[in-house]
């Protein structure tokens, strides 16, 4: 009988039902197997002769970069693919943030200790420390005890999910061999694990990929990987803490030539000794001709110690008519399929077998496969396994057989498990991030099911306050963030995907606000999208967008189909003409808008994506600091506008400040540094009466900066200042009077349209006696910028030098270039005051 046990709770952890214990000792004819979860495992254990068998599981949470409650998924399946265990276990209550940083996974953890190591400095707490076995057992354990009834002869499946802060140790008895797999990326691998591991082929396997990683310093891991013919793959470490099939440079043949000369055959896997943590993944790829949606579909490797093993397990496979399955539900659906379709209608057939295909992704891990990488936010929770809504549609029709109805919700409620628990790598692309919850939505929606239920509203409240980590799900300004952060283009992929009707990525472009008519809070979360995205857009007169998102974390592209997502009758872009405002822009602190008769600005303070992030682009990505994003005049047009040069920070490197095209203070430090001030987040801005204030760290310049913008009915008072860190004591003690934040030149550097609404004729900038501003300069007390009948007047309390920048942007001296050799200017006398004047 199955046994569908929930411990979960969205606040407090239900902890009655468990055993608790620290370390209970176990029967000396059980086997332990302590795993990381990264983010899942799972075990396979042989049992040929069908015995019953008990499982004791201890939970150790080490509570480090977990920032709020996290659950482990807990399931076993019998060989008929029948859950007999089916749990949700509980936070162990310590929810606080230990581990500030926002991290998503396994990459940016590698990019983070990469970092740390390529900066000549060690990291606080090594990567693998807490596989040490006496420092593990310092943790208290949680313990979970089953007894499986046996009776059926085969291979059980253990699946756990998690987050890396969780360490699993099942005990098993010590007769029945295992193997295991890691998903839906990597196995994490400690101790004297995967010495020699056997990695069996699945039936219609094309081709391999593999990938090892180690983070910590100095090395201490060796990698073969060998084919059933004795060729070696990959003999070597993980130099540089990541190597992979598909690393430049390197030349290796992952596709099977010849597929039945590897089909149902062993590689092999050696990791030498060591001291060091490290995580191996190795797919088997399945055919696209077979399996071509998305990220096409592999087969997680399941590591086993020995070769009768591996073989008995198959690699989590089976087969069934000569075709290749991961769970008997799927083999089920398929002969279900076979023998009733030509009782269906032609629509019901068609749907159950879209359905089908879906759900045949489903791997090992019951997470969908793909061919090497899966973010299964898109992979599974978005386009690339397209069931959910499908099903939730196709379990309302009351002619569908009660037995395809049984399968259907079997499928969803493994795949829903399985998915509310994919909250690595996937926080960080924030718009599919979304649509996890629309998946999860339709899942408990279409089963019923009350486990679903509660992942789903868990998973809801956790999405809209930043549950899931600073920087992950709803921002607190209100739009699904990505690199941590704000982007303009893919944060408003949510307006089209979550829309009635025509969405662009969604299959049939029906999103969820059709569908949950009866749920307002996906309305509500959209309306106010809506709204943030009313003040954050531009454009020209004519219509034409203009990219004024200099703070985008990732693209540099004016928002996904312009304003066609969120623009309408009862929601207007801010820049037309209209009342007088002052905002707080849905109180987020983040972004500031004004609008007058003759002008609109909006300023941003808010997020950027951390530093470590950005050292793995070519560039910065994203600005802040309290930078004007634009300047527009109200039927007229923008006239300034920051922007990026292009995504993912290409050529925008702080070294290239001259040719930014961003409003901030640029120029170079004492030392010939690069100064870019709106490399920074303002946390603190205020906003009294008309008078805005903002101040913050300038990243890696051992300065702050602050801005103020007083909002007349006419104009806007500009002043900006900067000093030295408030890190400078403590960074000094020893070195009092030594040079750390003077400078050698500052500019404020103001991004202007350089071209007319025409977009051909260049835009007009002139000083006080209407000659025109060139890159040479000259000392003025006014600029006017005029792009053909409109434009602002830049009025300079005393003559100032000013120049065109290389790329016909405005560059206002605040301390001009000092010669060599000459002392530099003390922080606290660098600031600037003016005020702008729109005319039209």
């Amino acid at each position: 009988m199955s046994k569908f046990v929930l411990r979960f709770s969205m606040f407090i952890p239900l902890l009655a039902a468990a055993s608790m214990a620290l370390a209970a000792p176990q029967s000396p004819h059980t086997t332990p197997y302590t795993f990381r979860l990264y983010e899942g495992t799972t075990l396979f254990v042989n049992n040929p002769q069908g015995v019953p068998f008990g499982i004791t599981l201890d939970i150790r949470d080490l509570n480090l970069m977990a920032n709020g409650p996290r659950e482990t998924l807990f399931k076993v399946y019998d060989p008929h693919g029948i859950p007999v265990v089916r749990e949700v276990i509980p936070d162990d209550g310590c929810a606080s943030a230990n581990f500030p940083d926002r991290i998503g996974g396994w990459d940016h953890e590698l990019q983070y200790y990469a970092n740390i190591y390529a900066k000549g400095t060690k990291p606080t707490i090594r990567w693998s420390a807490w596989s040490d076995p006496s420092r593990l057992q310092t943790i208290v354990a949680r313990t979970f005890k089953h007894s499986v009834a046996g009776g059926i002869k085969g291979v059980y499946r253990i699946v756990l999910a998690g987050t890396p802060d969780i360490y699993a140790t099942l005990h098993l008895p010590s007769g029945l061999k295992v193997g295991y797999a890691g998903h839906p990326t990597f196995m994490h691998g400690h101790g004297n694990m995967m010495q020699k591991s056997y990695l069996y082929v699945p039936k219609g396997s094309s081709g391999l990929f593999f990938a090892f990683a180690e983070l910590d310093e100095p090395r201490s891991r060796h990698f073969k990987l060998t084919d059933p013919h004795g060729k070696i793959l990959f003999d070597g470490p993980a130099t540089g803490g990541y190597v992979a099939a598909n690393d430049p440079g390197r030349s290796i043949t992952t596709t099977f030539t010849k597929p039945a000369d590897y089909e149902n055959r062993l590689f092999t896997l050696e990791v030498s000794p060591g001291a060091n943590d490290f995580l191996a993944k190795v797919t088997f790829q399945q055919p696209r001709e077979t399996f071509g949606d998305y990220v096409g579909m592999g087969s997680s490797a399941v590591f086993c110690d020995d070769p009768t093993t591996a073989t008995a397990i198959a690699g989590g496979t089976i087969v069934a008519d000569n075709l290749t399955f991961w769970h008997p539900f799927q083999i089920r659906f398929h002969q279900w399929l076979k023998a009733n379709s030509p009782q269906l209608t032609t629509k019901m057939a068609s749907d159950l077998t879209y359905i089908y295909n879906g759900m045949r992704y489903l791997e090992v891990g019951d997470n969908r496969g793909s061919a090497s990488w899966s973010n299964l936010a898109y992979a599974m929770g978005y386009y690339g396994c397209d069931i959910f809504r499908p099903s939730w549609l196709l379990l309302q029709q009351p002619d569908l057989p009660p037995e395809a109805n049984a399968i259907i919700k079997e499928g969803l409620i493994m795949a829903g498990d399985r998915l509310s628990f994919a909250t690595h790598i996937e926080k960080v692309n924030g718009n599919a991030f979304a649509q996890m919850n629309v998946a999860l939505w339709y899942c408990h929606r279409a089963t019923a099911d009350p486990i679903q239920k509660d992942i789903f509203e868990t998973f809801w409240q956790r999405w809209t306050t930043e549950g899931w980590g600073t920087g992950s799900g709803l921002s607190k300004s209100g739009d699904a963030q990505e690199h941590f952060a704000h982007d303009a283009h893919y944060g408003s992929y949510l307006l089209d995907n979550w829309r009635p009707s025509g969405c662009t990525w969604i299959k049939g472009g029906i999103g969820i606000l059709a569908d949950a008519t009866d749920d307002p809070r996906f309305q509500q979360v959209y309306d106010r999208y809506r709204n943030l995205y009313s003040y954050l857009y531009c454009r020209e007169a004519n219509g034409t967008p203009v990219a004024a998102t200099p703070w985008s974390s990732r693209t540099f592209m004016h928002p996904h189909r312009s304003a066609a997502n969120w623009e309408g009758p009862d929601c207007r872009w801010q820049g037309d003409p209209g009342p007088d405002c002052t905002v707080n822009v849905n109180n987020g602190g983040e972004w500031f808008a004004a609008r007058r008769k003759n002008y609109y600005i909006l300023t941003f303070h808010g997020r950027l994506a951390p530093e470590w992030l950005t050292r793995c682009f070519p560039g910065q990505l994203g600005f802040s600091g309290g930078t004007i994003c634009q300047l527009t005049i109200p039927g007229k047009g923008p006239v300034l506008a920051g922007t990026l040069h292009e995504s993912y920070g290409q050529d925008m490197d702080p070294s290239l400040w001259p040719t930014l095209k961003i409003h901030s203070l640029v120029g170079e430090t004492w030392d010939g540094k690069p100064l870019v001030a709106a490399i920074s987040e303002h946390n603190n801005p205020t906003l009294t009466g008309n008078t805005l204030t903002s101040s913050g760290e300038i990243r890696g310049a051992h300065l702050q900066s602050t801005r103020t913008y007083k909002y007349n009915p006419d104009s806007i008072e500009c002043s900006v200042a900067l000093a030295e860190s408030d890190y400078a004591r403590a960074l000094s003690l020893w070195s009092q009077g030594r040079l750390w934040s003077e400078l050698r030149q500052v500019w404020e550097l103001l991004p202007i349209m350089t071209l007319r609404p025409d977009g051909k004729t260049p835009t007009s900038i002139t000083v006080h006696d209407n000659s025109p501003l060139t890159t040479t300069g000259l000392e003025t007390t006014k600029l006017r910028i005029d792009r053909g009948g409109f434009g602002l007047t830049i009025a300079l309390p005393a003559p100032t030098f000013v120049k065109l920048s290389p790329n016909g942007h405005i560059m206002i001296q605040v301390a001009k270039p000092t010669p060599p050799g000459t002392k530099p200017y003390p922080a606290a006398d660098i600031r600037l005051s003016y005020k702008l004047i729109p005319f039209s």
